[in-house]
């Protein structure tokens, strides 16, 4: 069974109390966000993070202990998104037959991996390795739903149901993010998802001949 990934907490050097403190958290976060997502991380320094939001730099250190701070905070935020947004497409599916249960996942996936691609892809390149857990837990939390959904399906009968939802997750997750990064357009293209029912559907039928 897949496991939650363990959080290393947030190095901030105070907290937002007040609402006013919490709309410049708020500001920050988003100008750093947005600078990644258009910019790239090496744009991403605390001085383009501060300028950016209006507030000084000693302002945003108040907050945030480092850039690495920081980063974890958006990652925690991106990652909350895209889990409202798959729980959000999901919703009802354990009461589908097999086929549209595969058919609402592959849609579901697909529109997770909508949200802010670009920063995605930036928070991948620009948080510290002992911290790209923060980024990497959406896909966890993905598999350990993924596997339980299997592991309930009387009619799979699958041996390693938490073996079978890594692949599939990882496998349709890398497809989506290469897609998105070189060819957006076809996210939307019927075939595209029908590929990936096939496959999902495919990995399923294989895994219980091995049973």
């Amino acid at each position: 069974m897949a496991t939650s990934a363990r959080k290393k907490p947030v190095k901030r050097r105070r907290n937002p109390i007040q609402s006013r403190g919490q709309a410049t958290v708020d500001a920050i976060v988003e100008a750093a966000a947005q600078i990644l997502a258009r910019k790239g991380p090496t744009a991403a320094t605390t001085n383009a993070v501060a300028a950016r939001a209006g507030v000084s730099i000693g302002t945003l250190y108040q907050y945030f202990a480092d850039r690495d701070a920081l980063l974890q905070e958006i990652g925690r935020r991106h990652v909350a998104e895209m889990q409202a947004v798959l729980a959000g497409a999901l919703g009802g599916i354990d009461g589908l037959p097999l086929p549209e249960a595969v058919e609402r996942l592959v849609a579901a996936i697909v529109a997770s991996h909508r949200v802010a691609p670009r920063l995605h892809q930036a928070l991948h390149q620009s948080l510290a390795r002992d911290h790209l857990d923060t980024i990497d837990a959406f896909e966890v939390a993905v598999e350990a739903m993924v596997s339980r959904a299997l592991a309930g399906r009387d009619e799979l009968d699958l041996p390693a149901p938490e073996l079978t939802a890594t692949v599939l997750v990882r496998g349709l997750g890398g497809l989506i993010r290469t897609t998105l990064r070189r060819e957006p357009e076809r996210l939307d293209d019927p075939a595209l998802a029908r590929a990936m029912r096939a496959m999902i559907l495919g990995t399923l039928g294989e895994s219980r001949r091995d049973a």
